[in-house]
């Protein structure tokens, strides 16, 4: 995982505060625009975890960014990257709910341009074992695995999606990685 330097971080964050407060007071489309610019691709790929298919992943990804702005334009919004994930965690319990879908869940597809053909069917053939073993873990194993590896989002904001405390974040990470690891082992 790349880290950045805390000022990036820091720098990012407050730019998402004036992008949510634009959005807030001023209905501000175009910062909306932003703000779903640096959440989509992470929202998508949590759900497409989530979901049986992934034209429901992007119906629901539609979805949270629509509760998003009706959300933000009537209420502040402290920490959006926990705040979306919350909305797309809602969604996805509203849909087995209504669905009652017992399909497994697809394997992202994955697309690469410039890697060799035996290259990208080592790396499919990893990616499957990984996405086949994160299936077989607990859905609370697999969604902090997500949100944490995959979407880079730190303990604390994990936990303000999750509604846990931080150190219950990092005792799920601690058993989740522990079962994960005993997956891919056998």
């Amino acid at each position: 995982m790349i880290r950045l330097p805390l000022t990036t971080i820091y720098m990012s964050t407050l730019r998402e505060k004036f992008l949510a407060y634009r959005v807030h007071r001023y209905q501000d489309a175009t910062a909306y625009g932003e703000i779903y610019d640096l959440f989509a691709d992470r929202i998508r790929r949590f759900l497409a975890f989530k979901l049986p298919r992934n034209e429901d992943a992007d119906e629901l990804a539609s979805e949270v960014f629509l509760r998003g702005w009706e959300y933000m334009t009537s209420g502040a919004v402290n920490n959006l990257n926990a705040f979306f994930f919350r909305i797309a965690r809602n969604l996805v319990a509203d849909f087995y709910r209504k669905y009652k879908v017992t399909e497994e869940l697809d394997a992202a597809s994955m697309k690469s341009d410039g890697v060799s053909v035996s290259e990208e069917i080592a790396t499919k053939l990893e990616s499957d074992e990984l996405i086949e073993s994160l299936k077989g873990l607990k859905d609370e194993y697999r969604e902090v695995l997500v949100m944490r590896y995959l979407s880079e989002m730190e303990v604390g904001e994990i936990a303000s999606a999750l509604e846990k405390t931080s150190n219950g974040v990092r005792v799920l990470l601690h058993r989740a990685k522990k079962a994960l690891q005993e997956k891919v082992q056998k």
